[in-house]
Formats: C-alpha cells, sequence, structure tokens
C-alpha cells in the first residue's frame, strides 16, 4: 500500500483563491487489482478519512454461469459498493444513497450507469495546512461497475484568502507549481 500515499498526489491545483484540489494516484480498491486504500490523503502520516470494510473479490460459482466480480468499502460511513457479473453482463453501484443498475450488452453499447462520481465530506487536521486547525474538505470518489473499482480521485479543502503556500510546498514540486500558477492568476487580475 506504499503506492497509495499523498506523496504520490499527480499535483496540486488551485481552483479558486483559497481552494486547493489535490489529485490522488493509485488510492482504489477493485475485485482484479486488490485493495491500495490509504486514509492518508495529505501525506502526514495520520489517517483523514475513516475506511471500513473494505472488501474486493472475484469468485467463481459454477452453478451461475462463472465469476462475480465485487468491491465494496465504507468512507466515513457512506457506503460504495460495485458488483458486476460479466456472463450475463449486469451488475451496480452504489455510492451513498445512489445507486444503479446496468447491463452490457456488448463493449460498445449499454443500458443504464455504470459509473457513479460523488462527494464525501472529510474533516482533517495537518500541520502543514491551515496551520494545523481543523479542515473541513470533500473527496471526490468514483464507483465504476464493469470490473469493479471504488477509486478516491482527489481532495478539495479551503485555505484563509493569502492561500497557503506552506501547505502547497509540503506537497512536493506539484504544490510549488500550482502556488506558482495561482500567485500568476492573482497577479493578472
Amino acid at each position: 500500500m506504499a503506492g497509495a500515499t499523498a506523496a504520490t498526489a499527480a499535483g496540486v491545483t488551485a481552483s479558486q483563491a483559497g481552494t486547493i484540489t489535490v489529485n490522488l494516484l493509485n488510492n482504489y480498491i477493485s475485485a482484479t487489482g486488490g485493495n491500495h486504500l490509504n486514509a492518508d490523503l495529505t501525506g502526514d502520516g495520520q489517517p483523514d478519512l475513516a475506511i471500513a470494510n473494505a472488501f474486493n473479490s472475484v469468485y467463481y460459482r459454477t452453478y451461475i454461469s462463472g465469476a462475480l466480480y465485487v468491491a465494496a468499502v465504507n468512507l466515513n460511513g457512506v457506503r460504495a459498493h460495485a458488483f458486476f457479473h460479466p456472463y450475463d453482463q449486469i451488475g451496480y453501484v452504489t455510492l451513498g444513497s445512489k445507486s444503479a443498475y446496468f447491463f452490457v450488452p456488448s463493449v460498445y453499447a449499454g443500458y443504464g450507469t455504470s459509473k457513479l462520481v460523488g462527494s464525501i465530506p472529510i474533516t482533517f487536521k495537518d500541520l502543514h495546512i491551515n496551520g494545523g486547525r481543523q479542515t473541513e474538505g470533500s473527496l471526490e470518489v468514483t464507483v465504476s461497475g464493469v470490473y469493479p473499482k471504488i477509486q478516491l480521485d482527489s481532495f478539495t479543502y479551503k485555505t484563509p484568502d493569502q492561500g497557503s503556500s506552506l501547505a502547497l510546498l509540503a506537497m512536493g514540486a506539484g504544490g510549488i507549481l500550482a502556488f506558482r500558477r495561482w500567485r500568476a492568476a492573482q497577479e493578472r487580475s
């Protein structure tokens, strides 16, 4: 699971003054790829969300025509679940109160929704973010049903209006680039 740390963040972007979005890499659980979930989103060694009941499996049942693919987890108490039965080409996805069934008769066409994207509220403390104060944010999650995968895509939080250069610098080279882009945007406006 070392590959799932926040140190592998794809980058930090400042989408607007005072709002920071950190893109995450390799933070997922999938039926075929295993469990690579990491609760430490900021890279400070402390969990930033609660991960519970993580389950992934491909199991074979001869009496129901082949394999069943499943990935499931609770993130801060929000249930994310995906199921797929490739022989019948059916499945369903759930993220919190949203759920959908799908049917994939071919690689090119399908019916229903096989992917859900949503945000989960998070609250965390990090010495390098907002002076160590409790910070509220949101975690974007994608639940994919065809060969089930639950991916933690990014997290977003707010900083004081001046931005937190220390927090961005702590994020590494991606943070430095994002800080420079943010500062240039501020100078242009």
